[in-house]
């Protein structure tokens, strides 16, 4: 709590691959399992399990790529827009429900 008068040397070493492409997602890199010890493979579902062809009768490889970008773009663009209208309303609804129980709890 006085004058210090020393300076600290900080130097962070950090690999150069470690670092992500400019203008390329944050988190490029391999997902962790979210699931590593396997308890709910049942839940598990992939883009075959929707639009499942059997193997003899797979359309033309164009139209399996591009059902298959669609599937994964509508996927993605649903869970965003779930979230954006359903998560803050509902959080919203769950804080003012806290806040009155803690003060009917109080009073």
């Amino acid at each position: 709590m006085g004058l210090e008068k020393e300076t600290g040397d900080t130097k962070i070493f950090m690999a150069e691959d470690s670092f992500g492409r400019p203008g390329g997602p944050a988190l490029a890199g391999p997902e962790a399992p979210r699931d590593p010890h396997g308890l709910n493979t049942h839940l598990k579902l992939g883009f075959e399990d929707v639009l499942a062809e059997p193997a003899s009768f797979h359309s033309f490889d164009k139209v399996w790529i591009c059902s298959h970008a669609l599937f994964e773009l509508s996927k993605y663009a649903l869970y965003k827009l779930l979230t954006l209208f359903l998560a803050i309303p509902l959080a919203l609804v769950a804080g003012i429900v806290f806040a009155v129980l803690s003060c009917l709890h109080i009073w």
